[in-house]
């Protein structure tokens, strides 16, 4: 086999993962996969809220009004007001862009650390891949939410240390993935005929390995999505992430929970707003990982 016909036989298709997230067919058909609409429907209902909910409300998220303290729902103030008269729909629509980008900033820096890690620990050699994964399993046998609190509480809290501590928490899953993932690619024949035939590894790595890894990334970085917004949310209301009065998801139920007999509606926003987005961003995942019926059939 020419070198050529090698280097076609392991050409991947560029866009695999985002074929693989639309639920395209691989001989270029479009067909949805199941599940995806309710996910797909309520994230797009949190990024909605993120991109025009600031222009929507008139009100500063910041400004207080003590004239205004815990008012219920009116048309000035739709969520109605909290316990020092701030607009409970602009802080929530101003979080959402927030927590949103600190998400995907999480899962974005954790993805590229695992993925290289992982990487890494297939090819380097056994005391690399030992030692990068036994530092996996280190961080993996505590829990992740308890992770993040101690990391962030000991670099001082606020927005760098937050991101330092989710992004820690979610690169073991990653690297596990692809080091699993690429092992299993070095044994495939093609594989092994391009390597015998002079391939470089780093071609291998680039031109094969990684868009495999990628394809079951997407599903991996969907969970990682949610479980971000979590913590983010739970540091946010330990005190731990952003800080007042910068609006965020978790700080106002923080603030808001000493007054929820007297501001159930209030209380109750970002709250709901939490679970539409882990619940979307879970679901999601969970669609992405179902094989397709099409695939199931040709088995």
């Amino acid at each position: 086999m020419s070198g050529q016909a090698v280097s076609d036989l392991i050409k991947p298709r560029p866009d695999e993962p985002f074929r693989m997230l639309l639920g395209m067919r691989a001989e270029g058909g479009y067909r949805p996969k199941a599940g995806l609409a309710l996910p797909l429907v309520l994230l797009a209902v949190v990024a909605g809220l993120a991109l025009f909910g600031p222009l929507l409300s008139p009100h500063d998220p910041t400004v207080q009004d003590l004239l205004h303290v815990l008012e219920g729902p009116s048309l000035a103030h739709p969520l109605g007001t909290d316990h020092v008269g701030r607009d409970v729909f602009a802080r929530l629509a101003h979080g959402a862009g927030r927590s949103l980008g600190i998400a995907l900033a999480c899962v974005g820096a954790a993805t590229g650390l695992g993925l290289g890690l992982g990487l890494i620990a297939a090819y380097a050699g056994r005391w690399s891949e030992m030692a990068i994964m036994r530092l996996a399993d280190l961080m993996l046998a505590f829990p992740g939410i308890l992770l993040a609190l101690v990391i962030s509480g000991f670099l001082g809290g606020g927005v760098l240390p937050m991101l330092i501590g989710i992004k820690l928490t979610l690169w073991p899953q990653f690297a596990r993935m692809a080091r699993a993932i690429a092992l299993g690619e070095l044994k495939e024949p093609h594989v092994e005929a391009a390597r015998l035939a002079g391939f470089p590894v780093r071609t291998l790595l680039v031109r094969h390995v990684l868009p495999a890894v990628l394809r079951q990334t997407t599903t991996l970085a969907t969970l990682g999505l949610g479980a971000a917004i979590m913590s983010i949310s739970a540091l946010g209301f330990l005190g731990l992430g952003l800080q007042p009065p910068t609006p965020e998801w978790g700080a106002m139920i923080g603030e808001l929970l000493p007054y929820l007999a007297e501001a159930p509606v209030q209380m109750a926003a970002p709250c709901l707003a939490i679970f539409i987005s882990v619940l979307g961003a879970t679901l999601l995942g969970q669609a992405l990982s179902e094989p397709d019926s099409g695939q199931e059939t040709e088995r």
